[in-house]
């Protein structure tokens, strides 16, 4: 929240209950939208956690009940092949998180695919 004060004309951002002045609105403005950015980042930093904690359980559940075919992911509305490619796109965000070598693809058109389910 930006606002001004009307007793020295300075500019404020509310940033957790902390005013921080700035001597201008454009200084204001700049500083209330690097936060907002930044909140942002987290927030979508943050979503990425239930797929790095549980990425290499999942991967072993797909195999230990055997691999689906179209008919038993047929009610979500996906095949076995986008099933398997998001195992793939799991396994590979793995990789990406333990410090180990990805392979180049278009997991967002597999982020796209599982998005619609």
């Amino acid at each position: 929240m930006i606002w001004q004060s009307k007793e020295n004309d300075k500019w404020y951002v509310n940033i957790n209950g902390t005013n921080i002045q700035f001597n201008t609105q454009l200084e204001a403005t700049q500083m209330a939208n690097k936060l907002e950015t930044a909140k942002a980042i987290i927030k979508a930093v943050q979503s990425l956690a239930p797929a790095a904690d549980n990425a290499a359980n999942l991967k072993q559940e797909y195999f230990d009940v055997g691999a689906p075919v179209d008919a038993d992911v047929a009610p979500l509305g996906i095949t076995a092949a986008q099933l398997a490619a998001c195992i793939t796109l799991l396994e590979q965000f793995d990789k990406l998180m333990t410090n180990q070598a990805t392979s180049a693809a278009a997991y967002t058109a597999i982020l796209n695919s599982a998005r619609r389910v």
